[in-house]
């Protein structure tokens, strides 16, 4: 019962041959530019590259996607018809598409009204006249959050 401890032993290994570095090699390791911090920025350059070759990439399949499609769009009806197309026709279709994208962006924007803005544009003076003191706005950005709340 009492045979083997129950605390674990460390167990050191000493090399058979002597290990020794030279000064040289030391004072070359402890002179070497490449720190954390350096080697840190190199992960982070380098991220960054794969992320905007990424970027790059998708940016790329998009443009063909969308020429993909707006030539689909464009094409894929006379090829119906088997007719030969005609300039009028294309123009007519373009104005088709730049009209759904001019409400589509219409849509997309968003109407702020007047005393939303006021208050948004007195939070923002109050706060460039008190740097540092924000909480002496509080009274405008209470307002604020109020009109904002009711839109």
């Amino acid at each position: 019962m009492g045979s083997s401890t129950s605390k674990p032993e460390t167990k050191v290994f000493t090399p058979g041959t002597p290990i020794d570095f030279s000064a040289s090699f030391l004072s070359q390791l402890e002179s070497s530019p490449e720190s954390n911090y350096s080697r840190a920025q190199y992960t982070e350059k380098y991220i960054q590259d794969r992320v905007a070759s990424e970027l790059k990439k998708l940016e790329l399949e998009t443009i063909k996607e969308f020429k993909k499609t707006t030539n689909d769009s464009l094409i894929n009806e006379n090829k119906n018809n088997k007719n030969s197309l005609s300039v009028p026709e294309l123009n007519e279709k373009v104005g088709q598409l730049t009209e759904l994208l001019n409400k589509n962006a219409k849509l997309a924007k968003i109407e702020i009204p007047n005393e939303v803005q006021d208050a948004r544009n007195q939070v923002v003076a109050c706060l460039k006249e008190n740097k540092g003191k924000s909480l002496n706005c509080w009274d405008e950005v209470e307002n604020f959050k109020h009109l904002v709340k009711n839109l």
